[in-house]
């Protein structure tokens, strides 16, 4: 991850600690450094440059060059990539007060080749988030192939660093080497010198930032009383108090289909971004982002829990997380492929807030909880306040089709946030034909190289999966493999519809299928799917896959079929510039 965090959390006018503005070449090989840390424990911090910072882990033992050691190393947060160089001593009363030796340096690389250094730290940085490295370390110690493993059942920072069994192994205990490879001091020596280098911090030894002399600092609960004050004052002027403890697992209001735009009085209309729909929670120092089944977005899309965590609110909000394409839209396909920033930006698009500063929202109408949405959504964030619009209905949906955007949804102004409901409040008009799809089977055909031919797809009514088409387009070759990854272990003998399909039936779009052998499976995985129309026996014609949907639950999938709109009442105007698609900022960062 970029510098761009840490940055953002510190006054560099009040600290010395560095910025991490050296400029890095780059064809320059990655570095590593273990710095030796004598503090409230000794211990040795493990460090990886990745993305110009230092990816830092704590190894109380220190590294072993045996592979039966399976050291404990516990993720702490990144530093900026100047640190791999400090040695000396952090006085009494700042956080990590004790003595540093850099105690090995060197280059590292994938154990899995990678090409040049932008391909090695992509590769690096997804497996990270995927909780497992494999690493080449290149030091005047520590040489060889390492792995850190992220423990299962331990704490969430919890790894395991461990030495692969080549030729650079061995059981003799590294860490006798005691002295630094820059000086050739040890942790005594250095501790004992006066004129040692002094790292003063700007944290006291309980981590909070300390004042300077005649400098007020606020403290964290003063910027959250202001929200609350915020929320009081619209509850007052709304009729009343509504104290609330923080509320955990709400369900997301959802939408319900309409066929065409409309214009009407009291509604307001807004984009339908094409991503994840995610409630945020935060709540001191707790926070959790959900997909609408409750599944956490934490390690998937990690850039934008960062970004809550620094948002300094106590708060419940609802939104929907997005990837922004080469062009700046949102992009569904683009947020299924993403692994780490530099797979593009994401953003958070907050359209509701459900509670804030112990008051709940919910009962509030519409317009009152988003205008104290917007007046707490964080600037310069890759949290953003989703627009909406007091305009001609039918103007804006011609204006999203041109720019591509997925559709539009329409609130009553006056609606109340009701968690799980699907009410005529909240409506959703679709530029394009799209839908949710159980996966049932796959094909692969006789004469095909590919991993499988076409997905077999359906949706449930009255319990039963009925079948809607198979979807042979739409593919990456990674999506193919990831796929089949996921079926393999779902594959069974029983067809999971309610009438075996005729998967090669010949028509005029297809008038000599090839022959195509069927794999069942028990029907767990959801994807979402293009298509031009649905046939009378409604099956889709050219059904385009566009990726897995891990926050719907297969039960959950049926046929959306449109309601008729609400009668017309009033016409006004639009600008279709207002329309905007994400703001690049040069960050990396569905109902």
């Amino acid at each position: 991850m970029s510098l761009s965090l840490y940055n953002k959390k510190r006054s560099f006018a009040n600290t010395p600690e560095p910025t991490g503005k050296t400029k890095l070449k780059k064809a320059a090989p990655l570095l590593f450094v273990v710095q030796k840390h004598d503090a409230t424990r000794l211990h040795y911090d493990f460090r990886l440059e990745m993305r110009g910072a230092l990816k830092s882990w704590a190894v109380p033992k220190g590294p072993s060059l045996n592979p039966d050691d399976k050291r404990l190393a516990m993720l702490v947060e990144d530093h900026p990539f100047d640190y791999k160089d400090f040695e000396g001593i952090i006085p009494k009363g700042n956080y990590g007060a004790g003595t540093v030796i850099v105690w090995d340096t060197g280059t590292y690389e994938p154990a899995e080749k990678a090409g040049p250094k932008e391909e090695q730290e992509k590769r690096l940085l997804s497996d990270f988030h995927k909780g497992s490295l494999r690493i080449v370390l290149k030091g005047k110690k520590l040489k060889g192939e390492f792995a850190l493993v992220k423990t299962q059942g331990r704490e969430d920072n919890a790894w395991l660093l461990i030495k692969k069994n080549d030729k650079q192994a061995s059981t003799t205990d590294i860490t006798k080497k005691d002295k630094s490879v820059i000086t050739g001091k040890t942790l005594e020596q250095v501790a004992a010198n006066k004129q040692s280098r002094q790292w003063i911090s700007n944290r006291d030894a309980k981590g909070n930032r300390k004042k300077k002399s005649g400098e007020e600092v606020p403290a964290a609960s003063e910027a959250g009383a202001g929200y609350a004050a915020v929320a009081k004052g619209i509850l007052k002027n709304a009729g009343g108090k509504r104290k609330a403890s923080f509320p955990s697992n709400i369900k997301p209001m959802l939408t319900t289909l309409v066929d065409k735009p409309f214009d009407a009085e009291g509604w307001s209309y807004e984009v339908k971004w094409d991503g994840y729909r995610a409630i945020a929670y935060r709540n001191g120092k707790k926070t959790e982002l959900l997909s609408r089944n409750n599944i956490s977005f934490r390690d998937q899309f990690y850039p934008v829990y960062e970004a809550l965590q620094d948002w300094n609110i106590q708060a419940v909000v609802d939104g929907e997380i997005v990837a922004a394409s080469d062009k700046g839209f949102a992009s569904f396909q683009q947020l299924q492929n993403w692994r780490s920033e530099a797979d593009g930006e994401l953003f958070y698009y907050v359209f509701d807030i459900l509670w804030l500063h112990g008051y709940d929202l919910t009962g509030l109408p519409l317009t009152a909880r988003r205008d104290i949405l917007k007046q707490v959504v964080p600037g310069d964030s890759l949290i953003r306040y989703s627009e909406s619009f007091d305009t001609s209905a039918t103007e804006f949906f011609e204006a999203a089709k041109k720019l591509g955007i997925e559709g539009m949804i329409a609130k009553r102004n006056d609606s109340e946030y009701i968690p799980g409901a699907r009410t005529k409040d909240w409506l959703k008009i679709k530029s394009g034909q799209r839908h949710e799809a159980v996966i049932g089977g796959y094909t692969r055909n006789e004469d095909s190289t590919k991993l499988f031919s076409a997905l077999l797809l359906g949706v449930y009514k009255n319990k039963k999966l009925h079948f809607i088409g198979q979807a042979g387009t739409g593919y990456t070759d990674a999506m193919r493999k990831e796929i089949l990854e996921k079926l393999k272990p779902l594959e069974t003998s029983k067809c999971p519809f309610a009438e075996i399909p005729i998967v090669n039936k010949p028509s005029r779009f297809r008038p000599r299928p090839p022959k195509a052998a069927v794999v069942w499976v028990k029907p767990k995985l959801v994807g979402e799917v293009q298509y031009q129309e649905l046939t009378d026996e409604g099956v889709m014609r050219h059904p385009s896959f566009q990726g897995l949907r891990i926050d719907k639950k297969a039960k959950d999938v049926m046929m959306d079929v449109p309601v008729p709109v609400p009668a017309k009442k009033k016409t006004r105007n639009m600008i279709e510039e207002k329309i905007a698609p994400p703001v690049k900022t040069g960050k990396k960062g569905a109902d």
